[in-house]
């Protein structure tokens, strides 16, 4: 066989295994894009493209993971699930949360926002938050992947097609993501992205306004940046000017020990793996919540959503770094100084010159 007729083979199969794995995941059939996955491996040719990609990233372990973890959404709710994942596969894992912040995340409306810098932020947060009205501003393919955890999400476009942006953020990995995803559902004009977008931050709204909880990464999922986009802006400008019958609550959070690059190690398996847990046994994959903090309508509506976000991220910056590193810090809008954390609650800090 000439070399032209083994590319002609190979690019004639790897489009049928798209197309089997594109029907798949429409449906949000999990099981069968696993199957398919595997499958796939049997095939001359495919076998060591797929086997490359989960090299790069561990796409394998996520659809082994994923089909489980998608039927225990369905039957358990996302909290336990949640837990379940953590408990199962990261291990060394742990939460602080302050009795008032539990109070707030169990039963009032509250925004919920913070850093996204790992798979795992959804499922830290979300195990905090057993509640049926929990939402999730999340990325728009999550949905068929896990369909389970579609009720619970207010979809969002992401710039997919910005190859070169995407890799900044995320590199080589995040590109692999891409690629699937692009491969896997059509991908929307810009146009009609902005209007997704535009009708997810309208269902935020009115869900906290009707006493729900939402969850939202201003940051995006990016490992480089420190610009925070302004749809947390808008949500909260948009709350403070028609705020519904009940106050309104909003709670930071913040993911430490956890990178996108150790999800992919310890989930890939073998020696690497074994070195990442034991790791985590001395320095914990942990999630942190700050006080809860009544919001105040003359204190968002200042500036534009743009400007209120900027003083939200310099405050979170400075609500985490108390010491020089991960831990607490005050939650200060105009030179207002709020509690660190539980354990510190009782020592307010003088606010900064």
């Amino acid at each position: 066989m000439t070399r032209r007729a083994r590319q002609a083979g190979f690019r004639q199969r790897w489009k049928a295994i798209l197309h089997q794995l594109r029907q798949a995941y429409e449906s949000g059939d999990v099981r069968s894009l696993r199957t398919l996955w595997y499958q796939g491996l049997g095939e001359p040719g495919v076998r060591w493209a797929l086997r490359l990609f989960n090299r790069i990233y561990p796409l394998q372990a996520i659809l082994d993971i994923a089909d489980e973890l998608n039927g225990r959404m369905g039957e358990e709710g996302l909290a336990r699930a949640s837990r379940w994942l953590l408990d199962e596969k990261v291990v060394h894992w742990r939460s602080e949360v302050p009795p008032a912040t539990q109070a707030v995340l169990a039963h009032r409306p509250v925004v919920i926002y913070g850093n996204h810098p790992s798979l795992l932020t959804l499922f830290l947060v979300s195990s905090q938050v057993d509640r049926p009205d929990f939402r999730v501003v999340a990325a728009s393919f999550l949905e068929s992947f896990l369909p389970g955890f579609a009720p619970h999400a207010y979809a969002v476009e992401l710039p997919v097609r910005d190859w070169w942006r995407q890799f900044w953020e995320g590199g080589l990995q995040r590109l692999v993501v891409v690629y699937w995803v692009t491969r896997l559902r059509p991908v929307p004009p810009k146009t009609r992205a902005k209007e997704l977008n535009r009708d997810a931050l309208r269902k935020s709204i009115e869900h906290v306004r009707n006493s729900g909880a939402l969850l939202i990464a201003p940051q995006g999922w990016s490992r480089t940046t420190r610009r925070w986009y302004p749809g947390l802006g808008i949500i909260l400008q948009a709350l403070a000017k028609n705020p519904g019958p009940n106050p309104l609550y909003l709670v930071a959070y913040h993911e430490e020990n956890s990178t996108d690059a150790l999800v992919h190690a310890f989930l890939a398996g073998g020696a690497r793996s074994r070195r990442v847990l034991d790791r985590l046994k001395r320095d914990p994959v942990k999630i942190t919540f700050s006080q809860p903090r009544v919001l105040v309508p003359a204190e968002l509506l200042e500036g534009s959503p743009a400007d209120l976000v900027e003083r939200l991220r310099r405050d979170y910056e400075e609500m985490f770094s108390c010491g020089r590193g991960p831990g607490y810090g005050p939650l200060r809008l105009k030179r207002r100084v709020y509690p660190c954390s539980a354990a510190t609650a009782s020592k307010p800090r003088r606010s900064a010159p």
